[in-house]
């Protein structure tokens, strides 16, 4: 089954780490280390490579960070960097991804993952993320991971579980009942508490044209603007050379022409808050979007730090 579903791991690399300052003043978050030996980038990267050996790659990143992402990429993925003009949240992100990947294929799956996370098992995450991979296209809808709460965390959104479906692998399958974005910390509280009910931690796992088809009806402006500049973008070296520097100017002005009329919202708000349907994979693996000084400290004091972050 494995080798009849063609997958693109797509990672978003884009942002800056506001909230780590000072360690991000001349670096983004996802080029540091919190073990010494690689960044938060490699480590993604090398998280999922065991997940699907024949997947395809898509980092996604913004003209303003492109080259030190670069530098951090390994060789042979620095012909799949996408480079967005500026930074206009996770749902531009997503919509430009899917758009290259489904001019390609559009029933490819779509693995899309932050490329700052830290995760301390990883073959409990690979495992959850092959029953995504599989749930997602089994039920056509789209998949995310859950992790139990461990506080009422006002920073992350929740997932609620429905109905059980049938397991995957020994992953826990269930159909989302409502997706909860952010909540106010007397939601979180009781959010925390109730069973069933799990953190997003930030993948989506889907189709190409699932994402392009639940983008188009909620954020219709993103498709509407990106679809046409996909394939133009990702591939500007198949221009002569003669007439390559007009087109690649042509290109770049006209993307962020795109860019400056899209709304910055995230995936999660801008449409999974108002799509409220899909599948949750329970993840046994503890995890942590790295949002704060005081969460990289305390990670990076962990000596298990290194064989999963």
């Amino acid at each position: 089954m494995a080798q009849r579903i063609a997958v693109t791991f797509v990672i978003m690399a884009g942002g800056r780490g506001k909230r780590l300052q000072p360690l991000t003043a001349t670096r983004p978050k996802v080029c540091l280390s919190l073990d010494g030996k690689r960044s938060l980038l490699q480590a993604t990267i090398e998280r999922l490579r065991p997940v699907w050996p024949k997947a395809d790659w898509l980092i996604v990143t913004t003209q303003g960070q492109a080259d030190i992402i670069r530098r951090d990429l390994p060789g042979n993925l620095h012909r799949d960097l996408l480079v967005e003009p500026e930074i206009k949240n996770t749902a531009a992100c997503l919509t430009l991804a899917a758009a290259t990947v489904a001019a390609r294929d559009p029933r490819r799956v779509m693995v899309v993952v932050p490329a700052d996370h830290w995760v301390g098992d990883a073959d409990a995450y690979r495992r959850s993320v092959r029953a995504a991979i599989r749930a997602a296209v089994r039920e056509d809808a789209i998949a995310m991971i859950g992790i139990r709460p461990t506080h009422a965390h006002t920073g992350l959104g929740y997932l609620c579980a429905g109905p059980s479906l049938r397991s995957i692998n020994s992953s826990r399958i269930f159909r989302l009942s409502s997706f909860v974005e952010k909540p106010p910390r007397t939601v979180a509280a009781r959010l925390a508490k109730r069973p069933r009910t799990y953190w997003n931690n930030g993948s989506f796992i889907a189709r190409a044209d699932k994402f392009l088809e639940v983008l188009t009806v909620w954020l219709p402006g993103h498709t509407r603007r990106l679809i046409p500049l996909a394939v133009e973008l990702r591939s500007p070296s198949t221009r002569s050379a003669r007439s390559g520097l007009r087109s690649l100017r042509s290109l770049r002005a006209r993307v962020q022409a795109a860019y400056r009329g899209l709304q910055p919202v995230s995936f999660d708000h801008g449409v999974m808050n108002h799509l409220q349907e899909g599948i949750v994979v329970e993840g046994l693996f503890l995890w942590s979007d790295v949002g704060t000084l005081e969460a990289w400290r305390a990670l990076a004091r962990k000596t298990d730090a290194s064989p999963g972050a």
